[in-house]
């Protein structure tokens, strides 16, 4: 193998891998807040959010602010959960995961 060669190969997987490696830890963020969400807000909300005892929340519509808010200090008969029970990363997790679900 040339250096040319050589250097195109290692050009086309370097390429591969930029395309690659922020797709798995995209889906790795998905699959941490799907865990979050089954763990904390499933039970209610049904799978994906899509309702279930307690409403849809599905097309997710809030920022990650406001569903900290929510989720702090509902408007509804949700009981509040403090972040000593879901930290403020998780309730992030649970956002981006609920943004994915179309």
């Amino acid at each position: 193998m040339t250096n040319k060669s050589a250097a195109r190969a290692l050009s086309g997987c370097l390429v591969a891998a930029m395309v690659i490696f922020p797709w798995m830890v995209g889906r790795a963020a998905d699959e941490d807040g799907e865990r979050v969400y089954d763990g904390h807000c499933r039970q209610c909300h049904g799978p994906e959010g899509r309702g279930g005892r307690a409403p849809s929340l599905i097309p997710f519509d809030w920022t990650y602010e406001e569903a900290l808010d929510l989720i702090r200090h509902p408007l509804c008969d949700m009981p509040p959960i403090p972040a000593s029970a879901l930290s403020d990363g998780q309730v992030a997790q649970i956002v981006a995961y609920l943004k994915t679900i179309k």
